[in-house]
C-alpha cells in the first residue's frame, strides 16, 4: 500500500472532509490503544491530531512548517492514514514506525 506525505495540515483537513466510508480503526501504537470508530468520530480524531501537529510546529520553531507528519493512502479517496510524532524527527536512515494509524475496517496496513 503506497502512502503520500502531506506537509500541510490544512490539506489534511480537506482530505478528512472528503472521507465517506463509515467504519474506521484508530490505533495509537505507543499507548497500545485500538478502537473501532464511526466516520464522525474518525474525523474528530484526525482533526485532533491536526491540532496537535500544528501545536508542535508553532511551539517548536526549529521544525520547518513543511515537515510532514501525515501520510495518506490515495488522497482523492482516503482509506488509511499514518501519522508520525516528534520521535520520527532526527538523523536516522529509516523512518520510525508511525505513532497513529487510522484506516478503514478490513484493511491491513502494516
Amino acid at each position: 500500500m503506497r502512502f503520500y506525505g502531506i506537509p500541510s495540515e490544512d490539506r489534511v483537513a480537506e482530505i478528512v472532509e472528503m472521507m465517506k466510508e463509515e467504519t474506521w480503526i484508530y490505533e495509537d501504537l505507543q499507548e497500545g490503544v485500538r478502537e473501532r470508530l464511526s466516520l464522525e468520530k474518525t474525523k474528530e480524531k484526525l482533526m485532533e491530531l491536526i491540532r496537535t501537529v500544528k501545536g508542535w510546529k508553532e511551539s517548536n520553531k526549529h521544525i520547518p512548517s513543511a515537515t510532514t507528519f501525515f501520510f495518506v493512502h490515495t488522497p482523492s479517496d482516503p482509506k488509511a492514514f499514518k501519522v508520525y510524532d516528534l520521535s520520527s524527527l532526527g538523523c536516522s536512515s529509516s523512518l520510525s514506525p508511525a505513532r497513529w494509524l487510522i484506516y478503514l475496517e478490513g484493511l491491513e496496513i502494516r
